[in-house]
């Protein structure tokens, strides 16, 4: 079994709070969809987090925004904002932060994973198979828009995870976006049929519930989680830190 987490966006407390539910589920290994940095106020510990718990990690936009500039491109003024403070907090010119700014740079947005013998080779990405680092695919996409069948055209195998939108779900091809609703929501794969499977966020909830989610995954299912945590005190650093209001009030409602 595989957990696969996303978009942690440097949110400490949640993170802590799902690896807390990860460890009672027992999976054999956990898997990270990138954005591990952006919005919040705790980057070097969730970067440190999860080199330390995660055998597989892909490379977010906000990640490479942290990078480079030219991937910032589209950004808000309050992602900028974020992006500016964290190249403040692991100031590159400290030889200590070194070793982050090299793994960081080392990952990818995309890649195949093969889960172990005998299961079958999934796609990863971050934001979609067309282009893994940062197109959406909203949860109100019809399955003939342009970028939902340009994606499965795309996707490598029949199975592709991804985060980005912060919306757990799944697109079954040729159906609209199906809402993975509340803890333990299950969906049963039908053996032969295309997915593209979103497995929510870590650090930023967008779908009205302010839980963090996460997804497992056994080979012929995938089941998501919803973990509480504590949002006063991820928004107190928010706040702290000087970065904008409005990112901490997002974490009580989940947009």
């Amino acid at each position: 079994m595989i957990a696969f987490i996303s978009d942690l966006h440097a949110n400490r407390e949640a993170l802590d709070a799902v690896l807390r539910d990860v460890e009672v589920q027992k999976p054999d290994a956990i898997v990270c969809l990138g954005d591990i940095v952006g919005y919040g106020a705790s980057p070097r510990e969730v970067i440190l987090r999860t080199r330390e718990i995660s055998q597989v990690v892909l490379q977010g936009n906000h990640d490479a925004a942290l990078l480079d500039d030219r991937d910032a491109a589209g950004f808000n003024e309050r992602a900028l904002r974020a992006i500016e403070w964290t190249r403040a907090a692991l100031d590159a010119e400290r030889e200590e932060n070194w070793p982050l700014w090299d793994w960081l740079g080392s990952l990818v947005p995309s890649m195949d994973l093969a889960p172990g013998p005998g299961a079958e080779t999934v796609h990863l990405v971050h934001a979609s198979p067309r282009h893994p680092l940062a197109e959406y695919l909203m949860p109100n996409f019809g399955p003939e828009h342009e970028r939902v069948a340009g994606s499965f055209a795309a996707s490598r195998h029949r199975l592709t995870f991804y985060g980005h939108t912060h919306h757990p779900g799944w697109f079954a091809e040729g159906d609209a976006f199906q809402r993975a609703a509340d803890n333990d929501a299950l969906l049963k794969l039908e053996p032969g049929r295309r997915y593209m499977i979103n497995v929510g966020s870590v650090g930023q909830p967008r779908d009205g519930d302010p839980r963090s989610s996460y997804a497992l995954f056994d080979g012929i299912s995938v089941r998501w989680r919803r973990v509480a945590y504590d949002h006063q005190a991820a928004g107190r650093r928010i706040l702290e830190a000087g970065l904008p209001s409005s990112l901490a009030e997002r974490l009580l409602v989940g947009r």
